[in-house]
């Protein structure tokens, strides 16, 4: 059954089964009806200080006949659980949402197919491994058990297209894997198909210190990397101060075919790109963004610039934003990034020649937000 040669019939049912079994969630709704309180109840208590949700019509008023896949930015961990405790307070429904199958271990691995989650092995379905006949058949089993177990089924799927969390804050670029699902729903000819744009954005995301030696340690293995990982959400829950957590749900992007994908993507892509909220915190990384020391005044003309442009083009904003002066905004933003009671010190304040300093500590953390709304405004 070796990759280089031709898989016999019994042999690629055999695998086709066993793949299928490995993809396929064992969704409870008992199970998470049960657990709704709870989740929210953690989060609440250590992480989030409110989830604020925008656009949610868009998805209550979908068609019956569409087939619906969301497609959401991935900022954090933390978005499959929001999301989905979103949609699930609203609906008392989840979809089925696809996630890597490096969160399926542990705990995980007997809790997220009981949310509705499917697992998906990345490395089969990369590009460059496609070469494989079994990986090609792990690929169209994928597809069929979507088409089988999800979509046919009336519910919606959930993914997110960027392949992983944005190590740099901005937008990555998209995964064809959604306009697969796409074209593998055109093919039934019995339904619409709509890719409906979802963005996260958080006021502090909480892997913010640690995503700048993930590369190095998702290198140095999966213990490592998921070691390094759980000491951010620790450290978060135990110390640091919670934020706002903004979902917004954008117009549906209907799609007739997929001949384009490169156009697809670009659309898709711009679509969930509006959808990120101009936030305190990305307003003043924005004025820091790139420099080592910056005058106070130079710092709130900067945001006052940046308050203009986001009114005069209606760009969707955070708490503490609107109708705001710079000094306003900036103390918004301490909380985050200059408080050393909460370990946070991305930043400090200090005073030179009787004038007052903003000095970057944590140019990482400074370019990572401002990398989260860089789309949005003009370049320069």
């Amino acid at each position: 059954m070796a990759s280089a040669g031709r898989l016999t019939e019994d042999a690629a049912a055999r695998l086709s089964k066993q793949y299928r079994s490995e993809i396929a969630h064992r969704y409870s709704y008992e199970f998470t009806r049960w657990m709704a309180r709870p989740v929210r109840l953690v989060l609440d208590r250590f992480f989030l200080s409110e989830v604020i949700v925008g656009g949610f019509d868009h998805i209550l008023t979908m068609p019956k006949d569409t087939y619906v896949i969301l497609s959401c930015v991935h900022k954090s961990h933390l978005d499959y659980i929001v999301l989905g405790h979103v949609l699930f307070s609203n609906m008392k429904s989840l979809p089925a949402t696809i996630a890597g199958k490096n969160l399926f271990h542990g705990l995980f691995e007997g809790m997220l197919p009981r949310f509705k989650g499917v697992c998906l092995d990345r490395e089969k379905v990369n590009p460059k491994n496609l070469r494989s006949r079994e990986n090609l058949l792990y690929l169209s089993t994928f597809y069929d058990y979507l088409m089988d177990e999800v979509m046919n089924r009336g519910d919606a799927i959930t993914i997110f297209p960027e392949a992983g969390r944005s190590y740099d804050g901005s937008i990555q670029p998209l995964a064809l894997g959604v306009f697969g699902i796409a074209k593998r729903a055109l093919k039934e000819g019995t339904h619409r198909v709509a890719l409906l744009p979802v963005g996260m954005t958080y006021d502090r995301v909480t892997e913010d210190e640690r995503f700048h030696r993930m590369r190095e340690q998702k290198a140095a293995g999966a213990d490592a990397y998921r070691a390094y990982d759980k000491r951010g959400f620790i450290r978060h829950a135990i110390f640091q101060p919670k934020g706002a957590v903004y979902v917004d749900f954008g117009e549906p992007m209907y799609v007739k075919d997929v001949k384009y994908m490169d156009e697809l993507e670009r659309e898709l892509r711009t679509r969930m790109g509006r959808l990120i909220r101009v936030t305190a915190v990305a307003l003043v990384c924005r004025a820091l963004a790139g420099r080592t020391s910056v005058p106070m005044d130079d710092l709130f003309r900067h945001i006052r610039a940046d308050l203009k442009y986001t009114k005069d083009n209606c760009l969707l904003i955070g708490r503490g934003v609107s109708h705001r002066s710079p000094g306003q905004v900036f103390k918004r933003a301490l909380e985050h990034l200059c408080n050393r009671v909460r370990f946070r010190d991305a930043i400090c304040i200090h005073t030179k020649d009787s004038s007052m300093y903003i000095r970057v500590k944590r140019a990482d953390i400074i370019d990572y937000y401002a990398n989260t709304v860089k789309h949005l405004f003009p370049a320069g």
